[in-house]
């Protein structure tokens, strides 16, 4: 199960990637994946408890996102990602 979750959140990066870039808002993201510690995992926490009231189900995108929030390896990897894409 966790291999299935891992490659679930690893679907939504380039999406993910792009939108922070569009935005301009990817350094604000580096910022705050490498810095915010144990705040992830409340973020994470909290985005978990609102997204059914949203209609958000365990497939969608913010899922995955607060997933990826929780497990700090797996922030380290997007947070990895986020920098390679940055750079080209």
């Amino acid at each position: 199960m966790l291999y299935s979750l891992k490659v679930m959140n690893e679907k939504y990066w380039s999406f993910w990637a792009q939108t922070l870039q569009q935005k301009h808002l990817t350094p604000l993201a580096l910022t705050l994946l490498e810095g915010s510690g144990p705040l992830k995992i409340f973020a994470s926490q909290v985005m978990l408890g609102f997204l059914p009231l949203f209609g958000q189900n365990r497939d969608s995108s913010w899922h995955s996102f607060a997933c990826m929030l929780e497990d700090p390896a797996e922030c380290r990897s997007f947070t990895a990602y986020l920098m390679e894409e940055k750079s080209t």
